[in-house]
């Protein structure tokens, strides 16, 4: 016999009934009131998972503990740092997000820092071998303007979406690489 859920339609009261198959799909009056009852379907328990914790640096930066209530946490939380908890898909994506974007920016800054560092360079070294083309044969001369031509060809260094996410959210059987058993044939976890 099944445990079902019935709800009053009179009075609202709530109950746990064990009908017998046969009696399918009638349910029986109300306990408290005697009016008809329906079926209805509760969640079987209360679960939860645990959020994801991040702690945040003073200067911006994130930390990720490796146990949410671990040593490392209760460092961090020591030293300053902001707690946040992601409890939900929605929340980890707007925090990827927040953190991709952050990086990026970052990335562009660096990228963009390199290339001044590069174009300060190729000036000294280009008036170094502009001086010097000035004592060489022609043939000399041909070589270092295709050397420089070449070297302006070279494609600028660009900043890459740094793709960070978590894989508790973003990870399963579908999105993550194939794993093997010990003799090579693919392992269906």
């Amino acid at each position: 016999m099944p445990l079902i859920d019935l709800r009053c339609t009179a009075c609202g009261h709530v109950f746990e009934y064990m009908r017998p198959l046969a009696d399918w799909p009638s349910t029986p009056s109300c306990e408290s009131c005697q009016s008809s009852t329906e079926q209805m379907l509760l969640p079987t328990g209360r679960s939860t998972v645990d959020p994801i914790v991040v702690f945040r640096a003073p200067d911006g930066t994130f930390r990720f503990p490796g146990d949410a209530n671990g040593a490392g946490a209760a460092r961090y939380a020591r030293d300053g740092f902001t707690r946040i908890e992601l409890r939900g898909a929605a929340e980890v994506r707007r925090f990827e997000k927040a953190v991709n974007q952050h990086e990026f920016s970052r990335a562009m800054r660096v990228a963009e820092n390199r290339q001044r560092a590069r174009e300060a360079r190729e000036a000294t070294n280009r008036s170094e071998l502009r001086q010097r083309m000035q004592s060489m044969s022609r043939f000399g001369r041909d070589v270092a303007r295709t050397a420089m031509s070449r070297n302006d060809q070279k494609p600028r260094e660009s900043a890459k979406e740094p793709g960070f996410h978590s894989d508790a959210y973003s990870n399963d059987r579908s999105s993550r690489e194939p794993s093997y058993d010990p003799r090579g044939r693919r392992r269906r976890d």
